[in-house]
């Protein structure tokens, strides 16, 4: 019997503690991207593991197991112009499952050219009292879980994948809607994956990054509470294959910050700037 086909049927085993797992391996994340979007997420995941067709669709998939490191530009006035973070990857991966530190994705319905899927992640809270002196005096945010539905689609070139999600830990109470167009490109072995969209985000989930409440008001920080917006962005993921089952994986995003951010009193910037690179073992 070969080694990989002994790491399989015991990743088939574990699959039944996987969700424990994950939720344990949350406690090491050292930050997320608060402005993540849920397409490019599920295109990364297809570039590490394209899941050729398997008689299983649901234990018929691969472990993933690697670490994966991001640099964001930082909005938030008086704050670093920058913010490190980094999180171990952990996620047992199907046709029609994914379930891992990134998220869950369960695909309740699919053919060949579109899905419908269960979809849910935590979202990191946008920021601390600590970050900089003017937020001193601020409410710290929680980090927080969001559920939902995801749709993708193929379409012309590409592929069209929408989400909504909303918040079921009472953390903020919002909702958020995001439509994205990716097409990929293939140059030698290296494959990449440019996309555009928009998300919408309601009052209650801009508030929680960018509200100021009247006890949280000083001479320079005035009461602000914003309206639902729109917020544009671009994404770029690449993947090259080290080995047969080893990927260096790479990620870039553009967001513009609508006036709905920019008229807070607590953001300082127009637009977040992200850089991520990784490397993932499947097996």
């Amino acid at each position: 019997m070969s080694f990989n086909h002994v790491l399989r049927r015991s990743g088939d085993i574990m699959l039944l503690t996987g969700l424990g797992l994950c939720t344990m391996a949350i406690i090491l994340m050292i930050a997320a991207p608060v402005h993540a979007q849920q397409g490019r997420r599920e295109i990364l995941r297809e570039q590490v593991n394209p899941n050729a067709d398997s008689e299983d669709p649901w234990l018929g998939g691969d472990w993933q197991f690697g670490a994966f490191g991001q640099i964001e530009s930082n909005p938030y006035r008086g704050a670093d112009s920058t913010d490190l973070g980094g999180l171990p990857l952990l996620a047992y991966d199907a046709e029609r499952m994914h379930i891992g530190i990134d998220g869950i994705d369960i695909k309740a319905w699919q053919n060949d050219f579109a899905s419908l899927s269960v979809i849910g992640g935590f979202r990191d809270g946008p920021f601390e009292s600590g970050d900089s002196n003017y937020l001193r005096g601020m409410k710290d945010t929680d980090m927080g879980y969001d559920v939902g539905i995801g749709f993708s689609t193929r379409l012309w070139r590409g592929e069209l994948i929408g989400s909504y999600l909303t918040d079921v830990a009472d953390t903020h109470n919002g909702h958020e809607v995001d439509v994205s167009y990716f097409v990929p490109l293939q140059l030698g072995d290296v494959n990449f994956e440019w996309g555009a969209g928009v998300t919408w985000q309601s009052e209650n989930l801009v508030d929680y990054g960018t509200g100021v409440s009247r006890a949280e008001v000083r001479s320079d920080r005035a009461y602000y509470a914003p309206d639902a917006t729109f917020l544009p962005h671009l994404d770029v993921t690449v993947a090259y294959p080290l080995t047969e089952s080893l990927n260096i994986i790479g990620t870039g995003g553009f967001i513009y910050l609508s006036d709905e951010y920019t008229d807070s009193p607590i953001i300082d910037d127009d637009y977040v700037l992200s850089a991520g690179l990784g490397l993932v073992y499947t097996f």
